[in-house]
């Protein structure tokens, strides 16, 4: 076999070695595969969930948590609606454990038989005689258009999360959060169902904490040739929503009337190092003016020692943040990466104790056979470390009957091995049995349920093959 490879600049490979400190071997098989961006290079270097996208970039995730926050308090009824595919029972369990964890005794639903996909007028008509109040689709709903109208019309809301291409007109849902949709405000459109299930449990955790919908206003100054420059930016969820730059020459420019007093008015400012910023302040709004600042130096240097004695300007010099920026690489944006650093470390919820979910993210955008890049191969890289470390204990009990228990998993035994057996419950109409396995504490129905899908998977093949000896032969001839 004769191996053709193309020619690369061999200059773009040396640059990327040296920028990225990898070897020029692996810098030449990414620029072979078109991958030369710095911000596509991050998600193949990084692993860390810090780099993953916002939640609260898509524009209606506040709605979303609003939302379900209220039928948390108000106790109301809802009904989670999945797919019976891997992806969507991966997705309805996900989205079962969040509303659980909010109180919420929510039920769920996924096409059992012959059932179509989606959302149905009979299932909407099904929950408004529970007198049930709001409808969750996971994996589906994006063209349920009518059946979302009609659930309107029984005073029930529909939150439509989903990530199939959405049609010419959207339904008339509550809120959609589908990276698909255009003006959806996220930057990935590459995500699985479970994907955006995940985005949506990391919002509402994000919803119970001090920050949420904060508006935090960060200020850094910079001295210049007789000058000041005024770095500032305000952030809502952790998202950028403002900026201004502004330089002020003391003596001769007023910055008591600027546009820049006018942005920091009324806000609490967060600096680094308040007491350097303050005297730089002062020549610049005068000696007397009133300056209140909050220093986060103290608390990040608290959980990240190594910070101590640097200054934003050495620290945008070695954070690997801004070596995958082709813009954004001032010390206000390095000042903006800390807080949001420091809100993750400081509530495990957001991190820690958010990571353990990623094995069914994992699985279903495996399954779903979604594109492995941007932030896909953080979330499937930090879910394989679970499954192979902490898996929850229905997976667990089919690695253990797949004789995969205590093996190092791969991607490729997650997709031909794992993944088929979760399947089959849904080609065989009966997709009830995987969720129940997947939320089961009950070990002795794990174990039944286990060897009922096992058993499933088997029947499943069995069909496959009967179906291609009939077929097989007629394919032939027609050639």
């Amino acid at each position: 076999m004769k191996w053709h490879k193309k020619d690369i600049d061999s200059e773009l490979v040396r640059s990327l070695s040296s920028r990225f400190s990898i070897d020029l071997l692996t810098a030449s098989i990414m620029v072979r595969r078109g991958i030369s961006d710095a911000e596509d290079i991050l998600y193949f270097l990084e692993k860390d969930l810090l780099y993953t996208h916002n939640p609260f970039l898509f524009v209606e995730m506040d709605e979303v948590v609003d939302r379900i926050q209220a039928a948390a308090d108000e106790g109301e009824r809802v009904r989670i609606i999945g797919d019976r595919d891997v992806d969507g029972i991966a997705s309805t369990v996900l989205m079962y454990d969040a509303l659980r964890a909010l109180g919420i005794e929510a039920s769920w639903s996924l096409p059992i038989g012959d059932d179509p996909y989606g959302l149905t007028m009979a299932s909407v008509d099904d929950f408004a005689s529970a007198d049930g109040t709001l409808l969750i689709t996971v994996d589906c709903g994006i063209s349920n258009f009518r059946e979302i109208e009609y659930a309107a019309e029984r005073g029930i809301d529909t939150i439509v999360i989903d990530h199939h291409n959405p049609g010419s007109d959207l339904p008339p849902a509550f809120a959609i959060i589908n990276p698909k949709v255009e003006e959806g405000g996220y930057p990935f459109a590459g995500l699985a169902g479970c994907g955006v299930v995940s985005k949506v449990v990391q919002a509402l955790r994000f919803g119970r904490t001090p920050f949420y919908n904060q508006s935090v206003c960060l200020l850094n100054v910079r001295p210049g040739n007789g000058s000041f420059t005024l770095d500032a930016l305000k952030m809502v969820n952790l998202v950028e929503t403002a900026r201004l730059s502004e330089t002020f020459v003391p003596g001769i420019v007023d910055a008591a009337g600027s546009r820049m007093a006018d942005f920091l008015s009324g806000h609490e400012i967060l600096v680094y190092e308040a007491g350097v910023q303050t005297r730089m302040l002062k020549n610049v709004f005068g000696a007397d003016a009133e300056i209140g600042l909050i220093d986060l130096a103290p608390e990040l240097w608290k959980l990240y020692p190594n910070l101590r004695g640097r200054s934003l300007l050495k620290l945008r010099e070695v954070s690997r943040r801004s070596l995958y920026s082709e813009k954004g690489r001032e010390e206000i944006d390095v000042l903006a990466n800390l807080f949001s650093a420091y809100v993750y470390k400081k509530i495990p919820e957001l991190s820690d104790t958010f990571r353990p979910i990623l094995d069914l993210v994992a699985l279903g955008t495996l399954a779903d056979l979604m594109p492995l890049r941007d932030e896909n191969r953080i979330l499937v890289t930090q879910g394989m470390e679970i499954l192979n470390s902490s898996a929850r204990d229905g997976l667990r009990e089919l690695l253990f009957v797949q004789n995969l228990a205590g093996k190092t998993l791969t991607t490729t035994d997650v997709g031909w091995q794992l993944s088929p057996l979760i399947n089959a419950t849904g080609r065989l109409g009966v997709p009830d049995k995987a969720v129940r396995l997947l939320l089961s504490e009950d070990p002795g129905e794990r174990r039944i349920l286990s060897e009922e899908i096992v058993a499933l998977n088997r029947e499943r093949k069995r069909l496959g093959d009967a179906a291609w000896e009939k077929l097989f032969p007629e394919a032939k001839r027609s050639f």
